[in-house]
């Protein structure tokens, strides 16, 4: 069977016209190039170089095989510049489901600086409620997810981001907006934008209320957070929102408090448990998690650093 180092040594020959230069592009010594072509000409059964008057003539039947050789390495050439295109992120798509709270606030600027660094890389993002985007990752739809919930999926890798309690969110004229933190006591009887029963923190935060027997007067359900804002914004209540959206609407006009009792809330990613993280995905995910510590303040934990856990 023909090898490959035997063909490159052919090809060498052909395209330096002798065995002295050959050797050197390959960096072996002429013997051993001249042996490569013996074994080939053996295995092809026919000469592929005739010598005259000092030169390397090639046969016929040569340049036939080389035309072929060409074509092969072209492929090759071909391979290697999309195998270093792959290195380089200066080709491929990334497919992100994330929870709006994130997809709103934090990442339209990261994924534009993203793909600006990245200009051949096709970024799609989709924004879905965080049981939404599990499903996603589960069923590989999307290379990863960005959500804000607990789960227990077998086929998904749950890795922790951020975890940074839930702030009170009000207009700047409300009558506690000059306290430095809110207490549940302090929402006794207050107009309250609640997030819906699907969200997952929906039954801590009813409990903390509960244990603390405050009644709030519940006037308006809202599955979103930045329409929780808008609802608070609109005068309607308070609401205990992620801390991400409150921190956009910021420059909004909106006061957040921290509120006590604590009530934690995790950012975390998710991807396929059985499919291995690529290094676009792992970039991306660092960059989101030093975004979101930078937003937020928190200890500071590096993606590199936390291994995704499995849920069983």
């Amino acid at each position: 069977m023909i090898n490959l180092r035997q063909v490159e040594a052919f090809r060498a020959v052909m395209v330096q016209k002798t065995i002295t230069r050959a050797a050197q592009t390959l960096f072996v010594s002429q013997p051993a190039v001249s042996r490569l072509i013996a074994d080939l000409e053996r295995r092809v059964g026919f000469s592929l170089f005739k010598r005259h008057k000092g030169r390397l003539i090639p046969t016929p039947e040569a340049l036939a095989l080389y035309e072929e050789v060409e074509r092969a390495f072209v492929g090759l050439d071909k391979i290697t510049d999309s195998a270093r295109e792959i290195r380089e992120f200066r080709t491929g798509r990334l497919f992100l489901s994330c929870m709006p709270a994130l997809a709103l606030s934090l990442l339209p600027q990261l994924v534009n600086e993203f793909s600006s660094r990245h200009p051949g890389i096709t970024v799609s993002l989709q924004a879905h409620s965080s049981q939404r985007v599990l499903e996603w990752v589960a069923t590989q739809q999307c290379d990863a997810g960005l959500i804000g919930m607990s789960i227990e999926d077998p086929a998904v890798s749950l890795v922790p981001l951020v975890n940074k309690p839930l702030r009170l969110v009000m207009p700047p004229s409300h009558r506690l907006a000059a306290k430095t933190e809110i207490h549940v006591h302090d929402l006794e009887g207050e107009p309250f934008v609640s997030l819906g029963q699907v969200q997952d923190v929906r039954p801590i935060i009813d409990k903390v209320f509960q244990d603390a027997q405050v009644r709030r007067h519940m006037r308006i359900e809202t599955q979103l957070s930045s329409v929780a804002c808008e609802l608070v914004l609109s005068g309607a209540g308070v609401s205990l929102i992620d801390p991400a959206t409150a921190k956009s609407y910021d420059h909004r006009g909106l006061v957040s408090r921290p509120f006590l009792p604590e009530i934690p809330f995790q950012y975390s990613a998710v991807l396929p448990a059985f499919r291995p993280v690529s290094r676009l995905v792992e970039e991306f995910l660092g960059e989101v998690q030093r975004r979101l510590e930078s937003l937020l303040a928190p200890e500071a934990i590096t993606f590199a650093n936390r291994q995704p856990k499995k849920r069983h």
